[in-house]
């Protein structure tokens, strides 16, 4: 079952968000998913899950780019 979380943000907020995620997207694209170990550990809440997909990087971004 996947968690969800609803939180209020601003559109400042929002656009950094979506930034941060294309950078990822960059920077996983130029390395060959080869990333600095302390953003994996965000992106998989310290190995406690695998990170999503550039795939589903894309999906999210459309969502929050409301």
């Amino acid at each position: 079952m996947t968690r969800t979380t609803n939180i209020a943000i601003s559109p400042d907020e929002r656009d950094m968000m979506l930034a941060a995620l294309r950078l990822y997207q960059q920077v996983y694209d130029q390395t060959g998913g080869d990333l600095p170990n302390d953003i994996l550990d965000i992106a998989t809440d310290s190995d406690a899950h695998e990170a999503i997909d550039l795939e589903a990087i894309d999906a999210l971004c459309e969502r929050i780019n409301v």
